[in-house]
């Protein structure tokens, strides 16, 4: 349980810590069966850490038999010193009443994050939408509204004509657009958190969507009207 100091600090707000290139989020959810009633709520938080694929991504995915797991490791499976690796950094680099939220969450997990675009949304009488076509990363907060604007397109096709191939060709031009927009809002707003730039142009870039004020205006404004 939070201490009061803390819960009065930051537990009814999205409160963000930006330690160099990296960036924290906390927030309250529902608790239990949902429930919304004061001091039935937990706090939940997200950090979003770079790390290099072939070496340290892959030590965070390695269980304590030597097992990879290469898409996300189960969390009971992750290893108490990449734990304690976590708690000590957040002892390092955010805020005490963020290092609080960290040190009092019994089980930690990770997740890598990727971005998927896919070349094609139709084949012959098959189509994919949502996240199976264009997984964006979360920091555009579109991923429902991406998936509900794909099945709205999808439907709108398919009521256009009795030729279903023809449907989702129009329903694909459509949407591949629009889809690829979000994943390089998503890329871009996500670059700050890489740990490797290929010209110093992209670090300048980069470093422009990680300041207190581009947190707030690019990503805290849409994390707000998802919730």
């Amino acid at each position: 349980m939070l201490s009061g100091a803390t819960h009065a600090d930051i537990f009814d707000a999205m409160v963000f810590g930006l330690p160099p290139g990296e960036q924290f989020i906390s927030y309250p959810i529902a608790g239990p069966d949902n429930d919304l009633r004061a001091g039935h709520r937990r706090c939940n938080f997200v950090w979003y850490r770079p790390a290099a694929e072939a070496s340290e991504l892959k030590r965070l995915l390695t269980d304590a038999s030597g097992r990879t797991h290469t898409l996300g490791i189960p969390p009971p499976l992750v290893r108490a010193d990449v734990i304690a690796d976590l708690r000590a950094a957040a002892r390092a680099l955010i805020a005490p009443q963020l290092d609080e939220v960290v040190s009092l969450t019994p089980q930690p997990f990770l997740q890598p994050i990727y971005d998927v675009e896919s070349p094609q949304m139709a084949v012959g009488r098959i189509a994919i939408l949502g996240d199976a076509a264009y997984l964006a990363r979360p920091h555009v907060a579109a991923g429902v509204t991406k998936a509900a604007e794909d099945a709205m397109e999808l439907a709108t096709a398919l009521q256009s004509g009795d030729n279903v191939e023809s449907a989702l060709r129009q329903f694909e031009r459509a949407r591949i657009p629009a889809n690829r927009r979000v994943i390089e809002r998503g890329r871009e707003l996500g670059a700050c958190l890489q740990p490797h730039f290929a010209t110093e142009e992209e670090r300048i870039k980069a470093k422009l969507h990680h300041t207190p004020a581009a947190v707030m205006a690019e990503i805290a404004v849409l994390d707000f009207l998802k919730e």
